[in-house]
Order: structure tokens, then C-alpha cells, then sequence
């Protein structure tokens, strides 16, 4: 039973809290746990350094989720932090699991490739806030944790003069979260057959008038 819940901005000290609700929810790439878990911390720390916003959930006091943001006319003094340690993590990764490593950076390509392209055809303009990251550990799912972290996520780019949010996701996440929070699907990118071994079946752009 939860009995303590703080919000706040995320500390580095989260940072092996937050990789493993990562791993658990999408890493299971190698055979070798430790590779799972540098994978997510390098998906964790690519994140971040895209990123100019954050919110952790700490429950009963462990972190258990995360949110982080981008506006388009913020600025961050840690995304050169954050690339730098984001390349440590991939050079370890190859080091322990060449094989499981390249699949990750054929997957890492192929998947920015049609999330960019989900975003030139949806044309919404520089000015646009990303939602980069949100991720509930399993056992604080259904709490309502998730709907408090993407709004607090969406004030703030609301508060940098925002007035559009979009975000990427597919059918290997709960999708359907979104469409109830009031985000439309913009565009959507069926993998082919020779692209299922790498991508989900389907990938999804979302996106949400903040002007309304």
C-alpha cells in the first residue's frame, strides 16, 4: 500500500532508481541482465539530455517514474552532461554484448528515422513542446502517478508560451493512456515485415492543443 508520495525535479541520485523502472518496462534485449540495465540507463540518459524539464515520483521513498519535457525555447545546462555520459553507456554496452548492442543501434536509427518522419508529415512548426519520456514503475500503476507526472510535464511547456505538445510512442506501451488524456494521433508508421524484427508493430505520433 502506498503511503508516502513527493513530486519533484529529478536528482542524479535517481538516476539507478529510474534506469531500472526503465529496464523493467522495455530492456529485456540480452541474456545479460547488467547488459539490460546499461541499455536502460543509456535510454535514461539520452533522455535527459534532451530534455529541459523533469519530474520524478517518489514512493514511500524510492523513485518510481518519471516524466521529462522539452520546450522549444528553453535551455538546459546538462544536455552536454548527459550526451557525454549517454556515450559512455553505449561504448559499455559494446564491450559487454557486442550482438545485443548492435540490434540496439539498428533499432535506435530505424525508429528515429520514422519518428522524424511521423513529424515532418504532421508539420507542426519549431515551436512545438516535446514530451520525450514518461515511464510508471509496475506497482504504482493505476494510481492515477502518471496523469499528475504528464500534467506537470504539460504546465510547464504551457508556462514557456507552448501551445502544442506531441509525443512518440507504439503498441509495445499503453497507448491508449494518451487518448485519454486528449491527445489526438497525428500519424502512425506500420513496420513492415522486414522491420518487425527490430520495431513494434506499429508506431504512433500524439499530439494536444495546449490553447484550448
Amino acid at each position: 500500500m502506498v503511503s508516502r508520495v513527493l513530486y519533484r525535479p529529478f536528482e542524479e541520485t535517481d538516476f539507478d532508481a529510474i534506469a531500472s523502472v526503465l529496464q523493467g518496462i522495455w530492456h529485456d534485449r540480452s541474456d545479460i541482465e547488467a547488459y539490460n540495465f546499461l541499455e536502460a540507463c543509456d535510454d535514461l540518459a539520452y533522455s535527459l539530455s534532451n530534455s529541459t524539464f523533469s519530474q520524478v515520483v517518489v514512493v514511500d521513498d524510492a523513485p518510481s517514474g518519471i516524466v521529462l519535457a522539452r520546450a522549444a525555447n528553453a535551455e538546459t545546462d546538462r544536455s552536454g552532461r548527459w550526451e557525454q555520459t549517454d556515450r559512455d553507456f553505449l561504448e559499455q554496452m559494446r564491450r559487454m554484448d557486442p550482438r545485443a548492442s548492435q540490434v540496439r543501434a539498428r533499432f535506435s536509427e530505424l525508429e528515429d528515422s520514422v519518428n522524424a518522419e511521423l513529424l515532418r508529415r504532421a508539420s507542426l512548426g519549431e515551436a512545438a513542446g516535446e514530451i520525450t519520456l514518461l515511464a510508471v514503475g509496475a506497482e504504482t500503476r493505476g494510481t492515477g502517478i502518471g496523469s499528475v507526472l504528464l500534467d506537470a510535464a504539460l504546465s510547464y511547456l504551457s508556462s514557456h508560451g507552448t501551445t502544442y505538445a506531441y509525443l512518440f510512442t507504439d503498441t509495445s506501451c499503453t497507448w491508449s493512456f494518451y487518448e485519454h488524456r486528449g491527445f489526438t494521433r497525428l500519424g502512425r508508421h506500420r513496420s513492415t515485415r522486414e522491420e518487425r524484427h527490430l520495431l513494434p508493430r506499429e508506431l504512433y505520433l500524439y499530439g494536444l492543443d495546449l490553447s484550448a
